[in-house]
């Protein structure tokens, strides 16, 4: 359906497999990217099988999201990385204050990498917004993990294909 630009069948599918399942993270987390991503992307992604009050309407979800995750999986590194990595790159759609905010998004970042400093995912997601351009450390991590990394992304959705393009494409060597 995301292939199709089918947002809100897509949104519909994924809301509905997490109310019948609301614990299962992997369900949640799709359905919160694939709002964050919206509401981001809204005037550069193909909208035209949605309403302009749609917009809204993901914006809305992906603050009801973000409230029960914060609640829900605080505990949770992977969790903590998307959602820090979302808030950390869009302060302004979880937050009044966007310092504060965008502080809160690093230290989510910060705290998946101390639940979890194994996981290739979160070493990326972690390294990739503390690294200055051109650090032979992010280098050498994507190198590193860029097979782990799209394997746990395997798929075709906005996530997979987002997370592919803003972790592995070394763009700190540009």
């Amino acid at each position: 359906m995301e292939k199709e630009s089918d947002w809100n069948a897509a949104r519909d599918k994924l809301y509905h497999n997490w109310k019948e399942n609301p614990h299962d993270l992997k369900v949640f987390l799709k359905l919160s990217f694939l709002c964050w991503y919206l509401v981001v992307e809204w005037d550069v992604e193909n909208t035209s099988k949605v309403q302009e009050s749609d917009h809204d309407d993901y914006k809305e979800l992906l603050q009801e999201l973000y409230h029960y995750g914060i609640i829900h999986f605080k505990e949770d590194a992977f969790f903590n990385a998307v959602f820090g990595f979302m808030i950390e790159l869009f302060p302004e759609h979880f937050g009044e204050d966007y310092d504060k905010t965008k502080e809160f998004g690093e230290s989510l970042i910060n705290k998946s990498f101390d639940l979890n400093e194994e996981d290739p995912f979160i070493e990326l997601v972690y390294l990739s917004g503390r690294t200055p351009s051109k650090n032979p450390v992010y280098s050498r991590a994507i190198e590193k993990h860029s097979t782990t990394v799209r394997n746990m992304l395997k798929g075709t959705g906005v996530f997979q294909e987002y997370f592919i393009y803003m972790l592995l494409s070394n763009r700190n060597q540009l």
